[in-house]
């Protein structure tokens, strides 16, 4: 596990960016807060990451989870992706499988959001 807030790695981003490619809720000010978030791992397999966003522009989201996205391993088993927002400021990405572990890390072009 992190200690520190690093930068988002390249895969992250990536995924991030894809979650907020529709239209609902807040997404402009989730993509203007993507210039500044940083993250720290909070699970060693990489699947929990906590964000820490440095903007001032809050987002007026409805839900917590305002965007997830899904994707098939290459075992068969579904990941799902899940942008958590709280108080209008990105918080948590979360990937979980639930029948296993993940075989293949899913990618932007893999994700159906």
């Amino acid at each position: 596990m992190e200690q520190a807030f690093r930068p988002l790695f390249k895969h992250e981003r990536e995924l991030i960016e894809k979650l907020l490619e529709p239209e609902f809720a807040g997404r402009d000010e989730l993509r203007a807060q993507l210039q500044t978030v940083t993250a720290r791992q909070i699970l060693d397999d990489g699947t929990f990451l906590e964000l820490r966003c440095d903007s001032n522009v809050r987002a007026p989201v409805r839900n917590r989870v305002p965007t997830e996205g899904t994707c098939q391993d290459t075992d068969g088993g579904t990941i799902d992706i899940f942008l958590h927002v709280v108080d209008g400021f990105m918080y948590e990405l979360e990937i979980l499988k639930y029948d296993g572990p993940i075989c293949k890390w899913p990618t932007a072009g893999d994700l159906i959001v």
